[in-house]
């Protein structure tokens, strides 16, 4: 009996080996370049865009948007039609001169110290920026899901973003009393930082290896695995795939990744099939 015993507890170690042995077979070294603390500064321009984008198809001027977004801040407005708050302003309501030099940009900022009508395009913003925030005050439940107002964090965002565009003189007034209405600014959550740090990782990494598996990208850019699942169904998140691939295969790609600090080279196990 005893001899049995012992040779069942042998063949089932045997077995194991043999299963260790199979699983260690499989797995292969897979190179990739990941990118690095830059990305982050990275986040902050994406979302910036996606602030700026969020505010077309409103009640506020694509002319403004395209100045703004584009950081012209401070070119003159002339007004054909004086604005008033809650009232539409139309693109053919106004002018844009934009300013030639750096000098030119200075006398913007001053210009903008103007009350009455706002006198350049960050200030026009502000006042447009201002009565969505007031809309938004006196909206009923759940304005931004189903009253299609802006958000309060949007509008928070771009009043900090005119507030950084001056460095000669103070802020205007109409940012100024946005400034006020807001009361406080807030900025990106952590976690959110971090999500995106980890997505953009993931997008790299899909892009240079499409058959590495779920487990194994979510163990390189620290998610679960469901996470890494969830966003290769998101149709946004596999257009920036396709793109970061597109882009792997121009000279500017080899180029970036040669610049130092740009990008981190790892090698990862990925078991075959998995």
């Amino acid at each position: 009996m005893h001899m049995v015993r012992s040779e069942l507890k042998a063949h089932r170690f045997k077995a194991m080996v043999r299963k260790r042995k199979s699983e260690t077979s499989s797995l292969r070294k897979v190179g990739l370049y990941l990118p690095t603390n830059w990305l982050q500064g990275s986040f902050g321009a994406d979302l910036r865009h996606e602030m700026y984008e969020s505010l077309r198809g409103r009640a506020i001027p694509e002319p403004l948007i395209e100045a703004v977004s584009g950081c012209a801040y401070h070119p003159e407005i002339v007004w054909r039609v004086p604005p008033e708050l809650g009232s539409i302003i139309g693109d053919d309501h106004f002018d844009i001169i934009y300013y030639s030099d750096d000098s030119d940009a200075e006398k913007g900022e001053r210009l903008a110290q103007t009350w009455a009508e706002p006198k350049t395009a960050g200030e026009a913003l502000a006042f447009c920026l201002l009565a969505e925030l007031q809309a938004l005050k006196v909206a009923g439940n759940s304005p931004v899901r189903s009253g299609g107002h802006l958000p309060h964090s949007t509008i928070a965002y771009i009043a900090f973003d005119l507030l950084q565009s001056y460095t000669v003189a103070p802020p205007g007034p109409h940012l100024q009393e946005l400034i006020r209405a807001l009361l406080k600014l807030s900025t990106a959550p952590q976690d959110e930082v971090g999500s995106y740090i980890a997505k953009e990782k993931a997008a790299y990494i899909l892009a240079q290896s499409p058959e590495l598996s779920s487990s194994t990208i979510a163990g390189v850019v620290d998610v679960d695995r469901t996470t890494v699942s969830r966003w290769t169904k998101e149709e946004k998140f596999m257009a920036r795939v396709s793109q970061l691939r597109e882009f792997m295969k121009t000279p500017e790609w080899t180029q970036m990744r040669q610049k130092e600090h740009s990008f981190q080279y790892i090698e990862v196990a990925d078991q075959v099939g998995k």
